[in-house]
């Protein structure tokens, strides 16, 4: 089967995400791939509405103005609360997702983390790991997650402050 531009948009997001695209076997019900916690399905070419782009675009930059991260809820009339849908940028979602990683088009940002650096040790590698943030250098908690990405971060204010000191060096560059 021939790569189509759908199929190289899924395994790009997947990738991005630290997961792989599932291929259409039947297999996956409706999930064009997962991370542990979450089912993603990716769409390309489906058109947003103008007006929750417009929306999109003006919390952006009033989240970037205060270095916070822009979000749309957006509810449809009619419908219930716990129906609402939350809107980001995807560049947003897989910072604060899986920490500061580098797309395959963006340009290289000095001292940026791919990984995170083990400690040499013979302690068990989840508690071998130093917090991905420049400049912490805690260890990170032993505890073993069950779902989700694997922690990067010592703490939720660790992983905010490197993903507003990545904002801040993409605002340079």
């Amino acid at each position: 089967m021939s790569d189509r531009a759908w199929k190289a948009f899924e395994r790009r997001l997947a990738r991005q995400l630290g997961t792989q695209r599932i291929p259409v076997t039947g297999e996956r019900a409706g999930a064009d791939f997962t991370d542990g916690m979450f089912a993603y399905q990716a769409k390309l070419g489906r058109r947003c509405p103008a007006y929750l782009r417009e929306w999109l675009a003006g919390i952006v930059a009033a989240g970037d103005r205060r270095r916070l991260v822009g979000v749309v809820v957006w509810k449809p009339k009619g419908t219930r609360d716990r129906e609402a849908l939350v809107v980001l940028r995807f560049s947003d979602w897989r910072d604060l997702h899986v920490g500061t990683v580098r797309d395959a088009d963006a340009p290289t940002i000095p001292g940026e983390r791919l990984e995170t650096p083990p400690v040499a040790s013979a302690a068990p590698p989840s508690s071998r790991v130093l917090c991905a943030r420049p400049g912490c250098g805690q260890l990170l908690p032993s505890d073993e997650r069950r779902r989700g990405s694997p922690r990067r971060y010592c703490s939720p204010w660790c992983r905010r402050a490197d993903w507003i000191a990545h904002r801040d060096a993409e605002r340079i560059a």
